[in-house]
């Protein structure tokens, strides 16, 4: 992996710093006013033709970008007017691309980029061909007369590129004469000179390819998407391909490591959408027909590829993350994170090489918070679309796996259609919670209410499936399970036989039903959210008494145990980890001499055996317990990193230097082996297990969500970070729903950038950006307290000094601005309906203001700001007001 020096280049100006905004940005293309863009792509030029040619190119360069003939070798060059991407078109007895030079370096094998289709085991491509006719229009390109394929059936095409200042855009239009079947085609195909020429291509259905995981001959992976963008994380050069097709046509791709070492990106454009040819399998270890073969009727298909270079850091950096190798923690989440989308509306934690989604896994809709990217986001809502239509039963019942093939699927349960199942290890009861903790987390990432409406009556009967199950009047809920004795398990840790009464999947219950009861709230159903709040209060009541009282605490130990049979026998007292930190992390255990007794005897005894990462348990399993191998092995006792969020999550909040070492372990240990595996053996510490887990990246959504504090919430970005002194000065940029909020980190030192409006707390807060301002969120609080927001785009700085709950109380803040005229407004929120209020500015009373029957009242300051302004509302002390 890259340890490329950390970059803020994709920081906008931040007002946090007010002098910078008004500074000039230098363009790297110029030196003492003359372009040098001509100078690069002349670079470029010499490495495709002679030094004549190119500066006979040169000598006709437009910011447009440029084509160039070459008629007695039948060549032809296209450049975009940057000078990034040159493509070299090569017509001698042939139509192919034979050169694509991305940022001055050549990506493309022999064989280039081309077109073709595959009938009867036969391949016919454009790299065989009569020489096509070219002609050249101002900056379009057009190739005509391309045909191939068998006698009777001839594919007609030709092909139109078109250069603009940042981009090259090829048309390809196909005529099939006659109705046809197709094994396979190229529309078109790219080969790439090897492995290594890319680190991977980034996809936008949120998913990745990743090009060391192809690594024996004919391997293949193949899914729906559009875009692609290929990166090399050493160079930080890309190359994005966007494809536009017709209304009526579908693409699908595939990436294989063909014989020769070519890695070769092909697309297929087809009437219908491409199916798997082997049973759901997109992923294949020696054999590259992953798509069955398709029938094209008789038309002309016309498709465009939008080709364009990026720069990978300055596109897809994470900013300045002091203390912490940013590159790395942006490759790690490109990589890792990403690697668990199998295809479109496929979402899970262990990828398309194994080709399994847990749904009894919470944490998907949290990797996209960290990885803060729409296309995975946008797949993540399609995926619980897809799983509330085909993978919950009637009564609610929600099954907890997809795969590829019936793998370990119970007997009879593996639908082939769909793909969803049980598991063979037994019911696994945290399917239902977790369900609806990714639908209530993906809510807060998208805001669309609309789609959240859809899925209300799913979560209530996934709730109500567990909910039924309760024991007695207790709130703690019952396995399908009884006893060790019956050999089968009741959540993710899934060869240990945790029955009946089950801390892990109540806790994750308590977590849903206080998630999904905020969200009954937002849709206007106060009753359901009741009764939901209610059944998590007596789970927590039961779940906190001491093991002798029914409950999951031993006081003796100081720890929670895993669970308890239904004869009352208690097994898993071994200090499991998911289950402790869940405790903490979902706010059960709320009891800080607890919440310390847990986290320091974990912490004791990691540095027992210096482990870098947290193990499932800290002491063996009992034999009649599972666990599959004797402690330390496997789950019972081996290192695995999809829960490591939670830890994170559970430390931060009491030590945060705790938290952060891990996470730096993580770091450290992708940089190693870039954590391309399953589990790390407890004893070597080395990783092992052929599946490899895109829940080993929950260490890096900790670091976001956790340390720096990133929990979006519907109508707001809310910031509640446990920082360490070792990462001050930390500052990045974080998309929410189509708004960029910059984001400046130390410790008790917070500030939100929206636009030219920054604001400053020393506590968690919350910010909604409107028109032209901000909405302040104190705390916690799902209601906003003040709004601010200026007539024209000015500079201004907000500092809350004091913000107490209490609507009687004083409310102070400082505002700051370079600008010495302009109005800024001011509403009020949170206020006593009815209250008068006095407002003052620099310690004079400015105006007294007269709260309306929601608590709200407006203000606007209309001088200037040639010192900072200090505001105090507090409620009016004497009869004599004015509004």
């Amino acid at each position: 992996m890259s340890t490329k020096k950390v970059s803020s280049r994709k920081i906008p100006h931040n007002t946090a710093a007010l002098a910078r905004c008004t500074q000039p940005v230098p363009d790297r293309n110029r030196f003492n006013g003359f372009s040098l863009k001509p100078l690069k792509i002349a670079k470029n030029l010499l490495r495709l033709f002679s030094l004549t040619a190119a500066l006979a190119a040169l000598s006709a360069l437009a910011s447009d970008g440029t084509v160039q003939i070459d008629p007695a070798h039948n060549l032809a060059t296209l450049a975009d007017g940057r000078g990034d991407l040159l493509l070299r078109l090569n017509y001698n007895g042939r139509c192919i691309l034979d050169q694509v030079v991305v940022r001055g370096h050549q990506v493309a094998a022999e064989s280039g980029a081309f077109t073709g289709i595959r009938q009867n085991g036969k391949w016919f491509t454009s790299r065989d061909i009569r020489s096509p006719e070219v002609a050249v229009h101002d900056n379009t390109l057009t190739v005509t007369g391309i045909a191939y394929g068998p006698a009777d059936n001839k594919i007609q095409e030709s092909w139109k590129f078109t250069v603009e200042p940042e981009q090259v855009v090829w048309r390809i239009s196909r005529t099939y004469p006659a109705d046809t079947r197709l094994e396979d085609a190229a529309f078109p195909e790219w080969d790439f000179s090897g492995l290594s020429t890319w680190t991977g291509g980034l996809l936008d259905n949120g998913g990745v390819v990743l090009d060391k995981y192809l690594e024996t001959a004919n391997a293949t992976y193949g899914a729906h998407f559009g875009t692609v963008t290929f990166w090399n994380s050493q160079s930080d050069d890309c190359l994005r391909i966007i494809p536009r097709l017709p209304d009526n046509q579908y693409g699908a791709g595939r990436f294989s490591h063909q014989t020769n070492g070519v890695l070769s990106f092909n697309y297929v454009v087809s009437d219908d959408t491409a199916r798997p040819k082997h049973s759901l399998i997109r992923f294949l270890k020696n054999r590259q027909d992953v798509w069955i073969p398709f029938n094209i009727k008789r038309s002309e298909i016309n498709a465009e590829f939008t080709l364009k270079t990026l720069d990978y850091e300055n596109d897809y950096g994470r900013g300045r993350l002091s203390g912490l190798d940013s590159a790395k923690v942006g490759d790690l989440l490109n990589t890792v994170a990403r690697y668990g989308v199998i295809d479109q509306r496929l979402t899970g934690g262990n990828g398309w090489r194994s080709g399994y989604i847990c749904l009894h896994e919470p944490f998907f809709a949290e990797m996209g918070l960290a990885l803060d990217e729409n296309d995975y986001i946008s797949n993540f809502s399609q995926c619980l679309d897809y799983e509330r239509d085909n993978a919950i039963t009637a009564d609610g019942r929600v099954k907890s796996r997809w795969c590829h093939t019936s793998g370990d699927a119970m007997h009879a349960t593996y639908d082939d259609s769909t793909g969803f199942y049980e598991a063979r290890w037994g019911f696994l009861l945290d399917s239902q919670p977790d369900y609806v903790i990714n639908v209530a987390e993906q809510f807060n990432l998208t805001g669309n209410r609309k789609w959240l409406e859809g899925q209300k009556s799913t979560c209530e009967k996934a709730l109500n499936y567990l909910m039924r199950r309760e024991v007695g009047h207790t709130g703690l809920v019952a396995m399908m399970n009884d006893s060790v004795k019956e050999k089968k398990s009741s959540d993710w840790i899934d060869i240990v036989w945790a029955s009946y009464e089950n801390a892990f999947v109540n806790a994750a219950l308590y977590e849903a039903l206080n998630l999904w009861a905020d969200d009954e709230n937002r849709l206007g159903d106060a009753s359901h959210a009741a009764s939901y709040r209610a059944f998590a209060e007596r789970l927590k009541t039961s779940f906190n008494r001491p093991i002798a009282d029914g409950g999951f605490w031993d006081p003796a130990n100081q720890w929670y145990i895993y669970w308890r049979d239904k004869d009352g026998s208690i097994h898993g007292n071994n200090l499991v980890t998911p289950v402790n930190f869940a405790a903490i992390a979902y706010g059960i255990c709320d009891d800080p001499s607890r919440q310390k007794a847990i986290l320091n005897r974990m912490e004791s005894e990691m540095q027992k055996e210096d482990l870098f990462s947290w193990p499932l348990c800290f002491f063996p399993f009992q034999p009649e317990e599972g666990g599959g191998s004797p402690f330390p092995s496997y789950e019972n006792g081996d290192i695995f990193l999809s829960w490591n969020e939670l830890g994170v999550r559970a430390y931060a909040a009491c030590d945060p230097n705790i938290a952060l070492k891990y996470v730096k372990n993580i770091l450290a240990r992708y940089d190693e082996d870039g954590l391309s595996y399953q589990r790390y053996l407890r004893k070597s510490q080395q990783g092992a297990g052929d599946d490899i887990l895109a829940g080993n990246c929950m260490a890096i959504v900790g670091l976001y969500r956790d340390i720096y504090g990133i929990q979006p919430q519907p109508d707001r970005l809310y910031l509640d970070p446990h920082l360490p002194p070792g990462l001050n000065g930390t500052e990045f940029t974080y998309q929410l729903r189509g708004r960029s909020y910059v984001i400046d980190l130390s410790t008790n030192e917070y500030a939100i950038t929206v636009g030219d409006l920054a604001l400053h707390d020393s506590s968690s807060f919350g910010v909604n950006a409107s028109a032209r301002g901000v909405q302040y969120f104190p705390g916690k609080s799902a209601t906003w307290a003040m709004a601010v927001s200026r007539a024209w785009y000015r500079p201004l700085s907000v500092q809350i000094n004091s913000w107490p709950d209490d609507p009687d109380s004083p409310r102070e803040w400082t505002e700051t601005s370079p600008e010495k005229k302009g109005r800024t407004f001011h509403q009020f929120g949170l206020l006593r309906p009815g209250a008068r209020y006095e407002l003052s500015i620099n310690g004079h009373v400015k105006a007294y203001l007269r709260a309306d029957n929601a608590g709200q009242a407006e203000f606007t300051y209309k001088d200037g700001y040639a010192v900072p302004a200090k505001f105090r509302l507090a409620p009016a002390q004497r009869e004599t007001w004015r509004t």
